[in-house]
């Protein structure tokens, strides 16, 4: 399960920037998941959860996940469209394509106490 890695990485970005600020508090954060990331985002979660019921800071802190949808553009029409990494273009049928969107996974929001 690479998701607790990810979460413990996560976790310690979190804990670097409420030092760095002098925060009281990390009372939430978005954390933006691409539908082609790869994350499970129920094993995210439960990582999360696992990490947040010992590591005090993290107590009173709600997570956010905005999930990215996944948008690709063919390479040989241009057109843009909802897929994944198998789908070919729904235009011309072609497979090759360029990924504009989906494969994110990125710490976007954190609201911090002062």
């Amino acid at each position: 399960m690479h998701e607790a890695s990810l979460v413990s990485a996560l976790v310690e970005s979190l804990l670097d920037l409420k030092a760095r600020e002098g925060a009281k508090k990390i009372v939430k954060f978005q954390v933006a998941m691409g539908e082609l990331s790869g994350v499970d985002q129920e094993a995210f979660n439960m990582a999360y959860e696992a990490l947040k019921g010992v590591v005090e800071e993290l107590r009173d802190t709600r997570m956010e996940i905005i999930k990215i949808p996944a948008r690709l553009r063919c390479e040989e029409c241009q057109r843009e469209f909802s897929g994944d990494y198998f789908s070919a273009c729904p235009e011309c049928g072609s497979y090759i394509k360029t990924i504009l969107s989906g494969e994110e996974l990125e710490l976007r929001e954190v609201e911090l106490e002062v």
